[in-house]
Order: C-alpha cells, then structure tokens, then sequence
C-alpha cells in the first residue's frame, strides 16, 4: 500500500523515529507543546475528515451569537448574528416574542445597539446601523458535539435554530490605534450571552475564534496590519511568525518549502516596503523573479551528507485565513501586507535517504525564531530554528518501512501442502510397509525389527526438515471472493506507481497493472482519483483502499486472454501535505473496471469512472495485513456466484 501506511507499530513509534536538531525552551513550555500536540492527535482521530492547517479549539464558532471585526482605513465594520433568544440582550426596550420578522422590524427602529465601541477619543455610535432576516453562515467546526479529552465533557455543537438577526454597523475610528469593544453584560461585568467572535484589518486575520467574555481591545497598526493584535495573550491568530519551514521527507522526493512575506524579502534587499500596495501581474513577475534569484543559493540542502540541487523550483502566492493558507485565485486583489510567498524546491530521490540536512541563513530582523516542520512517513514532528541552532536535520529511524513497490498482480496457485511432520509420518509408514514386505521371510527376528526401525529413524529425520507442497488445478474462473482479492489487489498497488516522480518509471510501473493497449487511456481516467487535487490546488496521494464491493461481475471473452468487467465501489483516503497543510478527504468511488488475465498476470483493460463524491458516512478502515477475502469486502447479489459468461 502507500508509502504513509507501511509503519506496522503504531503510534509508540511515532516520535522515536525522528532525529532533529532544534532549540529546547524551558521544560514547562515543552510540556505544553507536548499536551497541546497530542491533544491534536486525539482530535484528528475522532475527525472523519481534516482539511485545516489551524484548527479553533475553543469552540467559540459554535456559539448561539456571533460578532465579526473588521478593521477598514479608518472604519470598524462590526457584522453580528443575534440568536432569537438573546435579541432583548442586544436591545434591552425589544418585547421579547419569537416572531423573527416582528423582531427584525422593531429593532431596526433603533439607532443603536447594546455594544459600546470605546477608544482614547471617547465612545463611538455606529454612523450606520441596519438589521436584517438572515440564515446563519456555514462554519467550518470540526469537533462540534465530540467529547474534549480535556475535560471528558461534550463540546459545544452547532446551534440549532438557523434563523437570526443579521445586524450590520459602522463605526468611525478618528485614527484611533487602540479600541476596546464591550458586550451586553450582566451584573457580574461578564457577557450577559455566549458570543463568539473573530476579527481582520484588511485581509489580515487578527485572531480567530474566541469567546467575547467580556471587553477585547485591538490595538491597530497601519503601516502593517500583520502587527494588528488583541491586548490578550490568550487571543491570537495561531498563525503568529510568517516565516516558516516545511521539509517533506518521501520515498521519490524531499520537498523543502518556505513561507515568507513581501516585507522580509524587502529587508533582505533592501528596499522599501508598501504594506497596503495591491499586487497586480507586473508585481507578481517582479516578485517571482526576485525571489526566484535570491532564493535559489539559499538554505543549501544535504542528502546523506552530499550537498544537492532542486531539480524544480517554484513560486507560489498565498494568502493567510482562519483555517490556514490558501493558494491566491485567478487575478485576486490582495494587499502586500496580506500576501504570503510560498518557495518550493524538489529534489528526487531514488528511496528514503538517511539523513537530511539543511542549513537555514533567512531570519527576519522582526522575529528571532523561525518555526519548522519536518514529516515524514511516521508523521510531522515540529521544531523551530534560531540564528544559534540554524541546522535542520533528518535522521531515519524508522525501523518497520518498506520501500513502496509496484508487483504484477496473480492469482495464487492452489496447492495441497503437507508439513514436516505429515510428511515425516508418511515416509515413516511407507518404509515400515517396504520393510515388513522385504523382511517377512526371515528368522533373524533383531534384524527384523531393527531394519525398519533405523530405516524409520533417519527417514523422518530427513524428511521433518522439509514441507511439501503439491499444486492443484486451478480452476477454470475465478470466484467472486478471488475477484474481490484481484481487483482490491489492483487498486492497492495503484498508489505505489503514483509516487514515482519520473515519467519513465511511472508508466513502467503503471503498465505492471494496466495492459499496455489501454495504458493511455486509462491513465487519464485515474488519474483524478489517484492524483487528486488538494485545497492548495497542489497533487497529492490515495493513503488508503477500503470497503471494496463489487455489484455487478460478468465474463465478456474468453480463450488465451479472458477478459471480464466488473461494476464495483471503494472509498479511497486522500492525503496531500503542502505548505504546512494536511488536507484530508474521504471519497466514494463507483467505477467500471475491465479486467484482463494472461499466462496469470491479472491488468486493468479499461477504467470508467461513474461517480467521484466526499464520503459522508465514517471509513472502516482495514488492517494493513488484512485481505479481502477475510471479510473486508462486500458482495453483491450479482457477484456472489461463478461470473456469467
């Protein structure tokens, strides 16, 4: 199967095969780290599916009334939605009734709202003021009702009521730098409701999901708006240092990818920096060029001790959200101060090396720590760099990998195998019958029985060494069982050949599985499964086979090359780690399959894909030793008898 399922010991061997050389703070700042990690670990396991960089743990997306800041030139764009049940919080005159129209009408009478809005000049009304019937915005919240391992309690899910009151208000700052927002509070001078909220300058996340307990002060940078924080040092985007490393340790490739804004690159030339500037196609040539040239030399890179140089490198532009980065769309308006560079270099590698290095020389004169991460088949493992400890290292501890390859698939001869000690016993009383048979004449009765004793004695002696086995004829097709191990056996090798970065070895390696008549063909109908796009918009790979179910199976030829085409299902586990994103994927696949068997090597003669969809119901995954016949696969109607001819 695929290189990232090979490790058979689980997850006690998950930290032990890493080797890196980073700093180490102070202990209690490690365990938290530590705690923090696994914690994460354990949420990804009750997750079906994670496809998020940041992850909000507090759960405040989840809350009944949500309030989003944003800060806009001189303007506090405050966008709130108001549960029913705590309208008459936000506006204490409003009759209380569950009629949301009713409620929408009599609240847009108001001029005002129960927020107050305070900075160093005084406290500001809203200059606009609207209230609306709304459906509440979908939120990505990926633990909702789950149980926090924390606690053991049940985390907060998603509000049931849909319908809310959507108020919309202005806010004029007067150039203020420091503002302090203040919910409806009770008598204790907390929130007198659950509010979750978020805040942006610009296209700049400031924070992510938090509660609005009670006040939150901003205090707002406008020559940088990446500087633009929360006076809280418990509420902070998660996203803090902008320079990053990621160091993608894989069987056919070392990707080493960096991170960066336009401002460190202008510090490393020396030149002036426009924090709301906006890219357009001359910026974005001159940036790729630039960066291009001046990264090229950069960061050198060592594979078991020898320096080596990318085969491909590449520029990207990103941009920063609430759930991580994401690739910038087709012509997208995006200040400088918002726009993240992504450098990316390949290098090939024939299999898993056994150590890899790399000596990092950019650090940012606004931080003095770059944060890394390393991954590799056991997982990612993060480190971080400073100008003392500047050295990146891999060191391959793992000891349960196999390098993934590609083997044509067969249908196992049956044999009639008999152990040593069968075959002992039958050697035992085949010399006994042709001893008595010899000796039966004879008066010398010691020889008689020593004779066949002896003889017996070093037959079995010879014979317990060995086992043998007697092959059976096979039969004239296969059964629905050894359908199911053929074709599970055919996409589980499918993968391996995907991972070859070569163009020559992918197609000798594809061709193993796919008969050489169809090869082109049905490579572009796998590829969109088996090379799938992530949310990066990058390619990433099948981790995983499951729930394999053959509905419909029928002979179409027969002779020297019997063919067969079989309607089946699966879910396939779609991995791709980019950019410091894990983007996870569950899909049902329904497909066609055209089956060829020749001199008893089984191929692919067609592949049809007919649906391609996000699985909504949970994986069963199988044991990575498991095969199909001990159950794992489904049957149906149609293919639980010999294949119709």
């Amino acid at each position: 199967m695929n290189w990232s399922n090979r490790l058979d010991k689980g997850e006690e061997n998950l930290l032990d095969n890493h080797s890196t050389r980073a700093i180490r703070g102070k202990p209690n700042l490690n365990q938290r780290y530590c705690i923090s990690f696994l914690l994460l670990l354990f949420l990804l396991a009750v997750s079906r599916t994670v496809s998020a960089d940041y992850l909000s743990l507090t759960g405040a997306e989840t809350a009944p009334n949500i309030a989003e800041f944003a800060f806009e030139d001189e303007h506090l764009l405050l966008t709130l939605e108001i549960s029913i049940d705590d309208a008459h919080h936000f506006w204490p005159a409003l009759k209380g009734h569950e009629n949301l129209n009713r409620l929408v009408a009599e609240a847009d009478k108001h001029s005002n709202i129960n927020v107050r809005v305070k900075t160093e000049n005084g406290v500001h009304d809203p200059v606009d003021l609207r209230v609306t019937a709304a459906t509440r915005s979908p939120r990505y919240s990926p633990f909702a009702g789950k149980i926090d391992p924390r606690t053991g309690r049940k985390l907060p899910s998603m509000p049931e009521d849909k319908q809310v009151l959507r108020v919309y208000s202005r806010y004029d700052l007067g150039g203020a730098d420091k503002i302090t927002v203040i919910p409806p509070l009770d008598l204790t001078g907390f929130s007198a409701t659950t509010i979750g909220f978020i805040s942006r300058h610009g296209a700049m996340p400031v924070s992510n999901y938090a509660y609005l307990s009670h006040s939150v002060t901003w205090r707002i940078n406008r020559q940088d708006p990446w500087q633009t924080q929360v006076i809280n040092p418990r509420i902070q985007r998660q996203l803090r240092f902008p320079l990053h490393s990621y160091l993608y340790i894989q069987p056919r490739e070392i990707r080493h990818e960096i991170i960066f804004r336009p401002r460190d690159m202008a510090t490393w030339s020396n030149k002036r920096f426009d924090a709301w500037l906006t890219l357009d196609d001359p910026l974005e040539s001159q940036f790729r060029t630039e960066a291009l040239e001046f990264l090229r030399s950069r960061n050198p890179l060592a594979v078991d001790r020898n320096a080596v140089e990318p085969q491909a490198i590449e520029i990207h532009f990103l941009k920063f959200t609430s759930t991580g980065f994401l690739p910038l769309q087709d012509n997208e308006s995006i200040p400088l101060g918002a726009l993240l560079i992504g450098y990316r270099a390949r290098f090939p590698v024939e299999g898993l090396p056994q150590n890899v290095e790399v000596d990092w020389d950019l650090f940012s004169p606004f931080e003095e720590r770059v944060p890394s991460l390393i991954q590799d088949p056991a997982g990612p493992f993060p480190t971080q760099l400073t100008p003392t400890i500047p050295t990146i290292e891999w060191q391959n501890f793992l000891t349960s990998y196999d390098e993934p390859t590609v083997n044509p698939v067969t249908l196992d001869t049956q044999r009639l195998t008999l152990s040593g000690k069968g075959l002992g016993a039958l050697v035992a009383f085949t010399v006994l019958g042709v001893c008595i048979f010899r000796l039966r004449n004879t008066r010398n009765h010691v020889m008689a029985l020593a004779t066949p004793a002896l003889g017996i004695i070093l037959s079995v002696a010879l014979a317990m060494q060995n086992s043998l086995a007697i092959p059976l004829s096979a039969p004239a097709s296969p059964d629905s069982e050894q359908f199911s191990e053929i074709i599970y056996s055919l996409l589980n090798e499918i993968p391996d050949a995907y991972l070859e970065q070569e163009s020559t070895e992918f197609e000798r390696s594809l061709s193993q599985l796919v008969s050489e008549q169809a090869l082109k063909t049905t490579r572009d109908a796998l590829d969109p499964i088996f090379r799938p796009l992530t949310i990066t918009g990058d390619h990433g790979y099948v981790s995983q086979i499951s729930n394999l179910r053959i509905e419909a199976l029928e002979q179409t030829s027969t002779g020297a090359r019997q063919t067969y085409r079989a309607l089946c299902t699966w879910q396939t586990r779609n991995e791709g780690p980019f950019w410091g994103h894990s983007d996870r994927k569950l899909l049902d696949i329904r497909a066609m399959l055209d089956l060829e068997e020749h001199k008893g090597i089984w191929k692919i003669a067609g592949f049809t894909p007919i649906t391609i969809r996000e699985s909504v119901e949970p994986q069963k995954t199988w044991r990575q030793d498991t095969q199909p016949a001990n159950g794992s696969t489904q049957t149906g109607s149609t293919a639980n008898a010999t294949p119709r001819q």
